[in-house]
């Protein structure tokens, strides 16, 4: 079976994150954990809701792939330590909320207010944080091991009826203002609706179901790497081999390391070659002394 969100979130409020987020609230123990039991059913229930309208979960998808989740906390009690963590936590999950409930998340804050005892702001917190922690769970596996729309609205539609009946009474405003009558688990053998346990049981991996899209995207994913990783390679071997060519300190052209210069020391001067030379050019030594072309003493000519 895949992961049970409603007992997963609900087992981030321990009674020590109890204590501290009464206190960081300025509300009691005992309000601050009714709003805690009344804002996951709802927050679950919302998101379910929201799945099943027409493009709800393609919405809630394309929201996921946007998220920078290395800093959202896999759990509420690592965020409890300092006011600003808190808030910055709860910023991270207002996007959330507002494509869960649209507008009237307004009046759903109030309405646990109302049953609680709590603050409206308090509220917000409340939700902010399950909702905050809720994304970056499926944000990752979004991310990560390829959560598609289908599998998201099969995990969710599984344990739709679940929600429905975790909502404590006195909250019947929500559900009727949120349409939680709708909220029912499909029939069908529990291993058709839930779908295959494809992932570990862990925090931050949980057993989400995915579906073949999702397999394939992430092969895509796979050799897109492997294809960038021999890029760089070949770069980097060609950059390499630049670097290692010879260059003169003048303007940096490439020379040929392996070219011969003779000196003049080894200059062939043999008989042979000064009578080639003589024969075509009338001569064997400096050719710019006086005198007719190509002759520096005529009277050396030998003559018929």
């Amino acid at each position: 079976m895949a992961v049970h969100l409603l007992t997963y979130l609900k087992e981030q409020f321990t009674p020590g994150v109890i204590d501290l987020l009464s206190r960081e609230l300025g509300e009691s123990p005992a309000t601050t954990l009714k709003a805690v039991n009344g804002s996951i059913s709802i927050l679950l229930g919302g998101l379910t809701r929201r799945v099943q309208t027409s493009g709800g979960t393609s919405s809630i998808i394309n929201l996921l792939s946007k998220g920078e989740y290395g800093n959202t906390p896999l759990d509420v009690s690592q965020v409890l330590d300092e006011h600003q963590q808190t808030a910055d936590t709860v910023t991270a999950g207002r996007s959330f909320l507002a494509e869960i409930f649209g507008s009237n998340l307004t009046r759903t804050t109030e309405l646990i207010g109302t049953y609680s005892g709590i603050k409206p702001q308090s509220v917000v917190t409340v939700l902010g944080l399950s909702g905050s922690v809720l994304m970056g769970v499926l944000g990752r596996q979004q991310q990560e091991n390829g959560l598609t729309a289908h599998s998201l609205s099969t995990l969710l539609l599984g344990q739709a009826t679940e929600f429905r009946k975790a909502m404590p009474g006195g909250l019947e405003a929500v559900g009727s203002l949120l349409g939680f009558d709708e909220l029912q688990t499909p029939a069908g053998p529990q291993t058709e609706v839930q779908g295959a346990d494809n992932f570990s049981g862990t925090v931050i991996n949980p057993n989400i179901p995915k579906s073949a899209e999702g397999d394939r995207r992430l092969e895509n994913v796979r050799w897109l790497r492997w294809v960038m990783v021999v890029i760089a390679i070949l770069v980097a071997a060609l950059i390499i081999q630049k670097c290692s060519e010879n260059q003169n300190g003048t303007d940096g052209i490439s020379t040929d390391s392996t070219a011969r210069v003779e000196s003049d020391a080894v200059e062939d001067t043999s008989a042979a070659t000064k009578r080639s030379i003589q024969d075509a050019n009338g001569q064997v030594s400096d050719s710019t002394a006086p005198g007719a072309l190509g002759i520096r003493d005529s009277s050396k000519i030998e003559r018929p």
